[in-house]
Order: structure tokens, then sequence, then C-alpha cells
């Protein structure tokens, strides 16, 4: 500890080199190298072993069922028919445009038009 003019003790932080040497022997070294080759190699036996032990078989793929389409509902039929006449009274609408007029007429049929298309 030392202390300042004040009369105030303070802790000197010395820093030193960082003066490392490697006093091991180059034939350490070595042999160093020479037991991590062994540790590998016993490492990776068994690997290139063979084996007898029998491979679980894939699972076998089931067979994809085609599947039917759906009968459409009124609203599709509805819209099926219409969606044409929609596009040449509104050739610059967009898709989710046409489809927001479609809706708007079905809202509009009543229930007896409405029957025509439920089957």
């Amino acid at each position: 500890m030392r202390t300042d003019n004040k009369g105030n003790s303070k802790k000197l932080n010395i820093r030193k080199r960082n003066t490392t040497v490697d006093h091991k022997p180059s034939a350490t070294r070595a042999n160093d190298a020479n037991e991590l080759k062994k540790l590998n190699a016993a490492f990776e036996a068994p690997t290139a072993k063979k084996t007898n032990k029998k491979v679980p078989a894939t699972k076998k793929e089931k067979p994809v069922k085609e599947k039917k389409p759906r009968k459409l509902n009124a609203f599709m039929l509805f819209a099926k028919e219409k969606r044409e006449s929609v596009k040449k009274n509104h050739p610059t609408a967009k898709v989710t445009e046409i489809a927001k007029k479609l809706g708007e007429l079905w809202r509009a049929l009543s229930n007896s038009e409405k029957q025509k298309y439920k089957q």
C-alpha cells in the first residue's frame, strides 16, 4: 500500500508482462500427440466394426387414398354461375373485390332463390 500527499492509502495495481514460457520438452508433446491418436482410434474403432445386430426395417409407406372432391355448397354453386357476369361489370376489380360483390349478391337473394342452388 502507498499513501498519497493527503495521507490516503491506495493499493497500487501493477501489471506484469505476460511472459509465459512453455517449459515442456518437445518429446513430451510428441508423446501427448501419440496418446491423442490412440484415443481417437479407440473411439473410431467401434463404428468401423461390423455388428450382427439387425437393423430395423424402415416403415412401410401406407398407400395414399385418393380424396374424393366434396360437393360444392349452395354459395359456391351460385358464385360459379355469377362470377363471369360480375367480372364483366367490374373489369378492374381484384379477386377479393369480386368475392365481396358475390357475397353481397348472395345475401340479397331470398330464401326461395337460394333454394335452387341447394341440392
